[in-house]
């Protein structure tokens, strides 16, 4: 169990170690280049105002993060609360923004709402349509808005164009490969016997035979669960319509900055269509909160919006909205995790005495 943890702990110190050395890239390059203090000025005059409507933004996105969730739930016919949706949604937040690719968010969610009595196949299911959800809603959006609001991205280095182009296959590839796993169970049953038998070589699984069963009603769980994808349209938009809601929420943030800092030249919807194409092209980065990318990125879409004197500042109050508020808010919801499970440590079954409704999904008809 040590070694576990301490591999875990070098993990995280990795990913941590990714983002300072990113934060301090910008800091150095901006003090190079003199703008460092271009920078605090700009960041000392913004708008009080709309500093709140940016807090506000991400409230919004972070509130449907968790809805999408809690409204699956619903869909099943599992009760659950909204705070603890939320709470959830949070918990994936954190452990998205820390790990690789965002890779460590759903997991973390799984084994949250599996210490409170819900099933990890329902669970998974419910995160696995919300992540199709997501990207649905964002690929949709971004491609309405550079189809009928082209301008602002022809303004940008002709990079730019390719790099958009790509992030719009690679996440449409994801969204590909959901629908893949909600129509082909024997390809996650597939999955799932590799790592057993790779776990039962390695001695990590004692009784194999067991492992299976329980992956084999994961599986029922899940596909009971997710095929709305291809039975359920209805359910399916819905949630749709709250991914919508969360990835304004988020995008919008930009609009504020943009506005914070005094300006008013490029419209809504100008912004919003760069912000969009940024975060499409940016989001397939391998690296926690696709550091370096993000920054980057946000120098070539949005050179030609903020003054020299004004875009590191910008970058700076946008990168903190987007990224940092996101980890140093959360992470209350994973010491209040960690609480929870010392009070509870021993204990069995869900929370409110809700176990038996929660392991077994709802009737999906």
């Amino acid at each position: 169990m040590s070694k576990r943890l301490s591999k875990q702990t070098r993990s995280y110190l990795i990913n941590a170690a990714i983002i300072l050395i990113t934060l301090g890239a910008v800091l150095f390059i901006s003090a190079q280049g003199g703008d460092i203090n271009d920078a605090w000025a700009t960041l000392r005059s913004a708008d009080p105002f709309w500093i709140g409507m940016a807090v506000l933004s991400w409230c919004v996105f972070m509130t449907f993060e968790g809805m999408g969730l809690h409204v699956f739930f619903r869909q099943q016919k599992v009760k659950i609360r909204v705070g603890l949706s939320i709470l959830t949604g949070m918990i994936g937040s954190f452990y998205s923004a820390v790990t690789p690719a965002a890779t460590g968010g759903q997991p973390m969610q799984v084994l949250f709402l599996r210490k409170r009595g819900y099933s990890s196949g329902l669970t998974s299911s419910g995160l696995t349509v919300k992540f199709f959800t997501f990207q649905m809603a964002l690929l949709t959006l971004g491609a309405l808005l550079w189809i009928f609001n082209p301008g602002p991205l022809s303004e940008c280095p002709r990079e730019a164009m390719w790099v958009t182009a790509v992030g719009f296959f690679i996440n449409g590839l994801s969204v590909a490969a959901v629908i893949l796993l909600a129509i082909n169970k024997n390809i996650v049953r597939g999955v799932l016997r590799f790592f057993i038998n790779v776990g039962h070589a390695l001695r990590l699984i004692r009784d194999k035979q067991k492992m299976e069963d329980r992956a084999e009603k994961a599986i029922y769980d899940f596909h009971s669960s997710v095929d709305m994808l291809t039975h359920h349209p209805i359910r399916l938009f819905h949630l749709f319509l709250i991914a919508c809601l969360q990835v304004l929420g988020l995008m919008s943030i930009a609009y504020c900055v943009y506005r914070a800092l005094g300006m008013n030249e490029f419209s809504y919807f100008d912004i919003m269509t760069l912000q969009f194409l940024l975060f499409i092209a940016a989001s397939f980065t391998p690296l926690p909160g696709a550091s370096g990318a993000q920054e980057g990125g946000f120098y070539v879409f949005f050179q030609n919006v903020f003054p020299a004197d004004k875009l590191v500042g910008a970058l700076l109050l946008w990168r903190f909205f987007t990224y940092y508020f996101t980890m140093i808010v959360c992470f209350g919801a994973v010491l209040y995790d960690s609480a929870w499970s010392m009070r509870h440590a021993g204990n069995a079954g869900g929370e409110g005495g809700e176990t038996d409704a929660q392991e077994t999904p709802g009737d999906a008809g």
